[in-house]
């Protein structure tokens, strides 16, 4: 596999074209300022009838790319010949049925248009799921930066990611969304997240960072509301205050667990100490910021 420099702008990496899923061999080589505005109105009829319909027939019969580069031969991954140095990730709704209906179809807005990585973000073809596109620093390690990302979704939103867009070869269906976000100058996701013990999290403009994880506390204080009603979210929360701030944590953390109303000091002292005693480091400030979200505090 050959390594094509991430251009100016994503709009211009290139990817295979395929007539349909069941084409193995690409009709030819476009761009993806060619795929995302591409105007074609039988495609849009077709779209438009596949979402009123939930037609899946229909949908076999909708063009595809291979997101992540140009194919030679058969569709297969061994057969990826340029990789354009990004990745393309899906997002449905079936695999994130934990989230509220009207919280997932607030993603893209909420959520996606935070993180300078995102080059795109727009709905996939059911019109409800969405699709990603990221750029990777090192494309050799596409499936590393796959797991990395699957990781950061899941840990920092709560999200979680299709398994199968790990593969090279993965195919992107036609679809059409007529306001995505967009953005030509994103930041290229490094390859030294990859090599670190811990998930660390990608950019996120205008949110929290070290600095206001007090301002965090005292806005949650505020609200009078527990985001912790369970263990799950206790354990994740204990895991967070000790990760950011290591001892200077556990004040916060017992701040934040008193608004439980079976709050128990000594069991919030167990719970922290023995998170510190273990070293968990997997839970970050995003974690807080989604629990935050979930429970309307913020």
């Amino acid at each position: 596999m050959e390594f094509t420099y991430h251009p100016t702008t994503f709009l211009d990496a290139e990817v295979s074209f395929f007539e349909n899923r069941y084409s193995q061999i690409p009709n030819k080589t476009i761009t993806f300022r060619d795929w995302i505005f591409n105007e074609n109105e039988v495609l849009r009829d077709k779209i438009n009838r596949i979402r009123a319909e939930q037609n899946s027939e229909l949908k076999q019969t909708l063009p595809c790319i291979t997101g992540s580069g140009i194919i030679s031969d058969g569709r297969a991954d061994k057969n990826l010949k340029h990789h354009n140095g990004y990745i393309v990730l899906d997002i449905d709704e079936k695999e994130n049925l934990h989230l509220k209906k009207e919280d997932f179809l607030q993603l893209k807005k909420k959520v996606f248009r935070k993180f300078s990585e995102i080059c795109y973000a727009g709905h996939s073809v059911g019109g409800i799921g969405y699709y990603l596109i990221i750029g990777i620093e090192n494309p050799y390690r596409h499936k590393e930066y796959f797991e990395y990302l699957s990781e950061w979704f899941k840990d920092a939103e709560d999200i979680n990611i299709d398994k199968n867009c790990k593969n090279l070869s993965r195919l992107r269906y036609y679809s059409i969304d007529d306001n995505p976000h967009i953005n030509e100058n994103a930041t290229i996701l490094k390859e030294s997240l990859l090599n670190k013990k811990t998930v660390q999290t990608i950019s996120r403009r205008g949110e929290a960072s070290d600095n206001n994880l007090v301002e965090l506390v005292e806005k949650i204080e505020a609200s009078g509301i527990s985001i912790a009603p369970s263990y799950d979210e206790y354990l994740r929360l204990a895991i967070v205050f000790y990760s950011e701030e290591g001892e200077l944590g556990r004040d916060l953390f017992h701040r934040v667990c008193s608004l439980y109303p079976k709050y128990n000091s000594k069991e919030c002292d167990k719970q922290f100490t023995e998170v510190s005693k273990r070293g968990y480091t997997d839970c970050t400030i995003g974690t807080l910021l989604h629990l935050m979200k979930r429970y309307n505090v913020i």
